[in-house]
């Protein structure tokens, strides 16, 4: 079994948009904590392939990916939790969507970063 692979449809919750960009231009401005940050998640079992919004009130599309023998149950907690892309601030409703990489012929999305 390989890692999987999600598609995340994030909605901002009404009135969060601003306090999240805020949040989100700091933390990535500061390189040594942005790296931390991405270390920790990978340490976790989970990688940001894209960053993908439309528009600064949303929504935002992003890949991510779970190593092997992490449950959708454990990588929706984290996509909702303060480790994930809602950095602590509950400002996003998370659709996550299952790559079925069956139906790709078992190709994915990226290079899988956990093998």
């Amino acid at each position: 079994m390989a890692s999987n692979f999600y598609v995340v449809h994030h909605h901002f919750k009404p009135g969060k948009a601003a306090a999240w960009w805020d949040t989100a231009m700091s933390a990535m401005s500061d390189e040594a904590a942005w790296s931390a940050a991405v270390a920790a998640n990978v340490d976790a079992g989970f990688y940001n392939h894209s960053f993908n919004p439309v528009a600064a009130e949303g929504p935002v599309f992003c890949v991510w990916e779970a190593r092997e023998g992490i449950t959708e149950a454990q990588f929706q907690d984290f996509i909702d939790g303060p480790n994930g892309p809602n950095m602590g601030l509950s400002a996003f409703n998370n659709n996550c969507y299952l790559v079925n990489l069956e139906l790709t012929g078992g190709q994915t999305p990226y290079p899988p970063k956990f093998s």
